[in-house]
Formats: C-alpha cells, structure tokens, sequence
C-alpha cells in the first residue's frame, strides 16, 4: 500500500491519483480474501485489511475511502440530513475486524458523549412537564444536599450540571471507580459519592471553582443528570429513553445493548497499536452471542450503572432522526419530543469560554455550540470519544442541514481542537451537500424587558431582560453579551471587564464603562457604554454588529 508520508511529498494532484489507484487495487484484494487475523500481530491485536469499494462507486466513496485511508479508519458510517429529510447515508469499512463483518448505514455503535443530547433531551422533557426549573437546587429532587465543600452555601443546579459548570468533576471517586472497577457503578448509590462521611465520598469531586463560574466537562455530572431522569420519572433511565425518546422516533437504538433488535450489528470499537498497523478489539466484542442484560442493582436515582455519559447505542441513520427533532424545534416525522421552546432554549447560549484545551468555547444545554468543525458554519451538536470511538452529530440551524458520522477506530491525532480526521469527513460531507452558507442578515425581534428574543425565528434565552434606551434620537438594544455572540453568530470571549467578539477576521473590544468600541486596533464612538447588570455584561447589539460588518435588521 502507499504510504501517506510518501504521497505528502508529492504535489496534490499526483499523489491523489496514486492514492486513488492504490486504493481500488487494495479494495480488489479485499473482495478476494476479506479481513483476517494477521500472523505477525501481536496477541488480541487484528490487522486493518483493505476497504471495499462500493460497485458502483462515486467521487464521494472515494473521497471518503482516501481519508480512512490516511487516518486509518478502521470502519465508518455517516447519514446526511436537510429539512425533513436524510439525503444520503454510507457505511464503509469493518465492524469487526475478526469475521470481516462490514459496516452499513444501519450499524450501531457506542457513541460516547453523543449520549449525552439524549440525557439532556430525557431531563428536559420533564422540564416541559414542570417537573422541576433549571435553576432549581439538585438536592432537592434528589432527596439529599449536594454542595461543594468549598462553598457550602452556593447551590447546585440542574442548569449547571447541563452546561459543566457545576464544579462536579471526575476527578474524584468517579475515576477511580471507572478505571479500577466499573461494575460497581451498577450497584453503587451516588448518594455515597456526593454526600460528606459516606463510603465514595472524597472532597475530590469537587473542583476549587464556585459552582455556576466555571467550565469543567463531567461525566459524572452527567450521570447525576441520569439519576434525576430517575428520581423524577419514577423509571429506570434506560426504559424512560427506550419509551419516551427512542420509541417515538423509531429508532432501534439504546443504553441496554441487550434490548437492541439488531444488536448483532453492533460494531466492535478498537484502539490502534503505535504503528497504526493493528487494532485491538476494547468494547463492544460480543463475538456473535446476544450481550448479557446488566445487573443492575443500585436503587432508582442512581443511573450510573445505565451510563447516561457515554453508554448509548445508535446506528447514524438513528441518530440522524434524533438530530432532525432537536433542529426542527423537537418535532421528528410529525412526532413531538420538545415543546419548541424548550429545544431552543437548549440551543441557546448558555456559556462560553475556554474548556478541553479549546475544543469548547460555547454551549447550550449540553449542546455543543462550534465554529471549528467546518471552516465558516457555526454548527450545534456534540462529538464524542471513547475506547477508540469518534463521532459527531452536528446540524447548521440557518440552512437546516446536519450530518452524524460514527468512527469504531482510526488514528487519533492533531487536535486542532477535533482531531484531523474528524475536520477531514465533515468538511467533505459540507462540501458535497451542504446548501450554500446562508449570508442572509440576522432579523432580531426584541421588546424592553423581555427574556426572550426571536433572531430568524429561533427564540434565544435571555439570562436577564433586553434593554431599549434612548440616544438621541436613536433606541439602543442592549442584550447580554452571551445573548449578542449568539444571535450575531460571533466569537466572544472575556478578560475582566473587556469583551471581544470575533466574526470572520474581525475582533471588536468593548469595556464596561468605556464609550469607544476597539475593531482590529481602531477605536470608534459608541452612544452609550457597555455596562453591567445583575451579573451580566450589556451590549449595544446594534453597534457591535456595524462594528463587526454584519449587516443586522433590528425590530423593536
């Protein structure tokens, strides 16, 4: 096969000729013998074997092939969706290297943090029951304090635990647990991890930031969002997602592998050896038996056991349909899971900042909100990794288009935030059917005093009230400056008392208290300053929007 360090050598044309060519004699090679364990490999370990090429193959296989190629892929499965409607789904590679079992659109795999859309959309739907308020005290549906032991008298709330901010980490007995003996997780009662004096209970778990002021990506947070699932439903959390989630949506996907109809098309995940020659088999590798149903015994209200972080199993076509509710405002195939207010409060910015080494700058209601998956889009969703596994479930809200693509191994390298392999797929997948990125400005409909603002008839979330003044014979907007960054698109980010958003390749500095807004080093006048309420920072809307060059229409 030819290497990629040697095709880099080369100018781009020829060496995509020479991949093209290596890859349809490797694909033929395929079709004659098919995957087998290689003699030279280490014990446990299978060699990666030659793809094989769709009969009738189109640029887009091909396209797709050459980048497993490069970051070796062991098998990949994508669906594409727009509107109402999947518009293409491919699956390529192995789901098991050991019989040579190949993936298809319809192939399940353990997503890993994808699950995590799923245990917020689960909680959030008893939100719109008005079983509980965002800001509300966890301890108290969960029938016991939860504070940090640092700051005793700050609450805890399920907002937080949606956003990480809740200053539960994983860091303590939860990692420990995870890495030395997971099978405890099915009997322990988190109340012994989040209660002082109990047997789990280490001050560990918590981090040195207030809750409510700082980013820190838990698993365990998630998992106590599963548990609420519970407390609050009077179900196990598993059955409430099978019945009020995967159901509806007709998807034959779930946290309980056993209870899956196709369960024999799940894939193995695997994690590559140094030299990226051999994979070794690390969840998932049933070896054609039904998986045993997990015995879980720890009591309702501690779902850990069920893995609402990272456990659920889904095929990318399934997925796709979960996805195509959440963007068309919780409504699947005429089948509703949100009231559509709560699936764009969820989508609405929650917070941003700098978290994962830069992989989270902004975020809903554990969704991911990113300008770095896809040169130009700012797309909603959430990825996910784990015991090799990469996959990304991300939907463009403007154009109403969205892809999910599920990896079971592959060369995880050159975080840029997301790995290289990942940029690499949903680029192409843009590229070839992603409608033009729309440059239509932003219509914002905002009144004085109002917590809500619709932005091209996606309601945003106001963490306090809009403010209409008066300059003049002008009317300002002020908005929070996390609500601005959001209905304009930009980047934002926070020293002090300075904002900085950033579209495109201008930045614009804004200061409390100061009159003059800074855009790539160039001070100009603003009507009123920026200033501070109850805790937020407001902006004049308007003004930063001409500042940034983003041509806005205001109604108020």
């Amino acid at each position: 096969m030819v290497s990629i360090s040697f095709l880099k050598r080369l100018p781009a044309v020829l060496a995509g000729v020479i991949l093209a060519f290596s890859i349809l004699a490797h694909a033929a090679a395929a079709n004659q013998s098919g995957p087998t364990a290689n003699p030279g490999a280490p014990p446990g370990y299978f060699a990666l074997k030659p793809y094989i090429l769709p009969a009738k193959s189109t640029a887009l296989d091909k396209q797709l092939l050459a980048i497993m190629e490069k970051y070796k892929i062991v098998g990949l499965s994508a669906t594409v969706f727009r509107d109402n409607k999947i518009v293409w789904s491919g699956g390529y590679g192995w789901a098991d290297l050991s019989t040579g079992r190949t993936v298809t659109p319809d192939t399940l795999f353990r997503v890993a943090s994808l699950s995590k859309l799923v245990t917020a959309t689960a909680l959030m739907q008893l939100y719109d029951q008005g079983k509980f308020g965002l800001d509300d005290d966890i301890g108290k549906y969960l029938g016991y304090r939860v504070f940090n032991p640092k700051y005793p008298d700050i609450k805890i709330t399920f907002r937080q635990l949606l956003t990480h901010t809740s200053s539960i980490v994983d860091s303590g007995a939860y990692d420990a647990i995870v890495e030395e003996n997971p099978a405890l997780l099915r009997k322990i009662d988190i109340k012994d991890m989040l209660t002082p004096g109990s047997r789990y209970y280490t001050a560990a778990t918590f981090s040195d930031a207030a809750p409510g002021t700082q980013f820190g990506y838990s698993n365990f947070g998630a998992g106590i969002a599963g548990s609420l699932v519970e407390k609050i439903s009077g179900m196990p959390f598993d059955q409430y997602c099978a019945k009020y989630i995967f159901k509806p949506l007709n998807m034959d996907a779930g946290f309980e592998p056993a209870n899956i109809k196709n369960w024999k098309n799940i894939a193995v995940l695997y994690r590559p050896d140094e030299q990226l020659v051999n994979f070794r088999p690390t969840k998932d590798n049933y070896n054609n038996s039904k998986p045993e149903p997990a015995s879980v015994t720890a009591p309702l209200g501690s779902a850990l056991g069920r893995s609402p972080a990272g456990g659920l199993r889904s095929s990318s076509v399934d997925f796709a349909k979960f996805m195509q509710a959440h963007m068309n405002g919780g409504v699947y195939n005429k089948t509703r899971i949100l009231r559509a207010d709560t699936a764009d409060l969820m989508h609405s910015m929650q917070w941003f900042g700098y978290g994962l080494d830069g992989l989270y700058k902004q975020k809903g209601l554990n969704f991911h909100i990113t300008d770095d998956l896809v040169p130009g889009r700012r797309l909603v969703g959430h990825s996910g990794e784990a015991y090799g596994l990469s996959a990304d479930a991300y939907y463009d809200p403007d154009n109403k288009f969205g892809i999910v693509f599920m990896i079971n191994g592959a060369n995880l390298t050159q975080a840029n935030p997301y790995y290289s392999v990942e940029n690499s797929v949903a680029k192409t997948l843009f590229d070839t059917f992603a409608p033009k990125s729309s440059d239509k400005p932003p219509k914002i409909k905002a009144k004085a005093g109002t917590s809500v603002i619709t932005v091209n008839d996606r309601k945003i979330f106001l963490p306090v009230p809009a403010v209409v003044n008066t300059a003049g014979k002008a009317q300002l907007l002020f908005l929070p400056a996390i609500s601005a960054a959001d209905a304009l698109k930009t980047g934002i980010a926070q020293s002090g008392d300075t904002l900085t958003f950033t579209y495109k390749q201008t930045k614009a500095s804004l200061t409390v208290g100061q009159t003059a807004i800074t855009v790539n080093g160039k001070a100009i006048t603003l009507p009123q300053a920026p200033y501070k309420y109850n805790g937020q920072i407001l902006i004049p809307v308007r003004e930063l929007a001409a500042a940034l060059n983003i041509n806005t229409k205001l109604s108020l």
